[in-house]
């Protein structure tokens, strides 16, 4: 026993260390996506499928900033009411909606795509560079309840970026910028 004891003092904090970093490896590599496949349920139903699918409503009507800003921004209840105030006003989830509109009471609609607070993301630019939505998020034209289906992990991001950058080798020899940089992304 007295040996044992010797080599865990000695080396104990290796092995921890050592586990550690193989348990982080199995789950970064091993575990399937954190949030494929997951879909909030919302305050009331709301359908893509309905607005962007059958209706071919644009994405950019209800998210307003998505060419503006890093944020692709959640339609806000005026922006539901400049159609519902006349369309399926029978409708008691429409109803709902107008009640809480009346009140001035926003809606609360829950996230579905979330990425990390480490992470940096700006819808702006990938919309400037041509993306479409569906190229990330899926098509939401099809579903009724949105839900995640990319893997929005770190490797599928770095794989898009690789697949998309016109000069991996910028001109003049300068190869301290590229979307592949770690600070492209992460603060």
């Amino acid at each position: 026993m007295a040996p044992l004891l010797r080599i865990a003092k000695k080396h104990g904090i290796k092995f921890v260390l050592l586990f550690a970093l193989i348990g982080a490896f199995v789950y970064l590599y091993g575990v399937n996506p954190k949030y494929q496949g997951y879909a909030a349920d919302q305050p009331i139903p709301f359908s893509h499928k309905i607005h962007a699918g059958e209706l071919n409503i644009d994405c950019q009507f209800c998210h307003t900033s998505v060419d503006k800003s890093a944020m692709a921004s959640v339609p806000d209840t005026a922006t539901c009411m400049k159609c519902h105030a006349y369309v399926a006003s029978d409708s008691p989830d429409i109803q709902y909606l107008r009640k809480t509109y009346e009140k001035g009471i926003p809606m609360r609609w829950n996230k579905v795509h979330d990425l990390p607070d480490h992470a940096r993301f700006s819808h702006k630019v990938h919309i400037a560079r041509g993306f479409d939505c569906t190229q990330c998020h899926g098509n939401v034209a099809e579903m009724d309840k949105v839900e995640v289906t990319t893997e929005f992990n770190m490797g599928w991001c770095v794989n898009c970026h690789r697949e998309n950058n016109p000069d991996p080798k910028p001109p003049g020899g300068n190869h301290a910028v590229g979307i592949t940089d770690c600070s492209t992304c992460h603060y």
